[in-house]
């Protein structure tokens, strides 16, 4: 398929199911104008973890990566009206938009942001979660994998973005930290027998794992 058909199909299936509402939408086009990197997940993506969050019956997630908020948007909404979302970010001024975004979306109330270092944050959490997002800094991937397993409830879900890294996992020439990060968290995933895992294709790449045993 060619790159222009891909795109066309691309656009053709977040139309039909992950379509963005103002709010949503305003998340993205405040990257801009806020200096944000515009890494965020994608509409397909957003719908894909709501989807799953809803299948399992989620209750408590943990988010590490806040961003500007959009996929915490799209979590929260899959929770219910009780549910919770503990979303982490090292970056106060990720903080300030995210919390912006949360209040426009109306999901404020089942968010809370914790802005610090996402290890040691995480090492100060009380399990079980229903699902566990990492979606941080690639290189200390094996040590947050370690916590995200502390926390996670049998039957509780495992995700993880950019797990191609724009194809760098699969090059042998590229060995900076962020792929060393993501290949040991693969390799460590992949292995793990407490867990089914795969790899779902969508953008770049989302790791889904169903915690099997304790």
């Amino acid at each position: 398929m060619s790159e222009a058909a891909d795109e066309r199909l691309a656009r053709y299936i977040a139309d039909l199911f992950a379509r963005e509402d103002d709010a949503l939408r305003a998340i993205r086009d405040a990257h801009g104008p806020a200096d944000l990197p515009t890494i965020h997940v994608s509409p397909s993506e957003g719908a894909i973890l709501h989807l799953l969050l809803r299948a399992i019956g989620a209750r408590r997630v943990l988010e590490v990566g806040t961003l500007g908020g959009y996929s915490g948007v799209w979590m929260a909404r899959a929770l219910p009206a009780d549910g919770r979302l503990i979303t982490i970010d090292g970056s106060e001024k990720h903080a300030a938009v995210a919390r912006t975004a949360f209040a426009r979306a109306g999901v404020a109330d089942r968010i809370e942001l914790r802005v610090g270092d996402a290890l040691d944050t995480m090492q100060t959490l009380a399990g079980p979660y229903d699902a566990v997002f990492l979606d941080a800094d690639k290189e200390p991937l094996p040590r947050y994998l370690a916590e995200a397993l502390r926390l996670l409830r049998v039957g509780g879900l495992l995700l993880c973005d950019n797990t191609h890294l724009d194809g760098r996992v699969a090059d042998p020439s590229a060995s900076d930290g962020d792929v060393r990060g993501m290949r040991a968290f693969n390799a460590l995933v992949a292995a793990d027998p407490r867990l089914v895992a795969a790899v779902i294709p969508v953008r770049d790449g989302l790791l889904a794992a169903v915690r099997t045993r304790p």
